[in-house]
């Protein structure tokens, strides 16, 4: 697994090669594997929080996010997918990307992190091309 953490030289993934108790001062070296939720950004993190603290309901993440229902329940499907490596078969037809300014209109209003809206803001430039 990669690190969301990344090198600023290479921009490579950061993976953990020491670990240290700042109590007693001992230190461990060595290469050491990061799970699948080490690898999340604090955006990712914060909104797998909300999920459990609303136990799942996506009603309840509407309102303590505020994001509509399609938005949180892709964004769970999209989390769960990059958890899991797989990728669900679309069922419909894929759903057209937000044009430039929706998404800079979500990134000012809080609706959208800035991770998301790159994410948003390459795939309006992949469906261009």
């Amino acid at each position: 697994m990669d690190s969301n953490l990344q090198c600023p030289g290479c921009q490579q993934g950061l993976k953990p090669k020491l670990l240290a108790c700042d109590n007693c001062g001992i230190k461990v070296e060595g290469p050491f594997q990061l799970n699948e939720f080490a690898t999340l950004s604090g955006e990712d993190l914060h909104f797998l929080r909300i999920f459990l603290r609303c136990e799942g309901r996506i009603r309840d993440m509407e309102a303590a996010l505020g994001l509509s229902y399609p938005t949180v329940r892709a964004r769970l499907t999209d989390l769960k997918n990059r958890l899991t490596g797989e990728s669900e078969p679309a069922l419909t037809a894929p759903a057209k990307a937000p044009d430039t300014a929706e998404i800079l209109k979500g990134l000012q209003s809080g609706k959208l992190s800035f991770e998301d809206a790159i994410r948003d803001l390459k795939k309006t430039r992949n469906q261009k091309e």
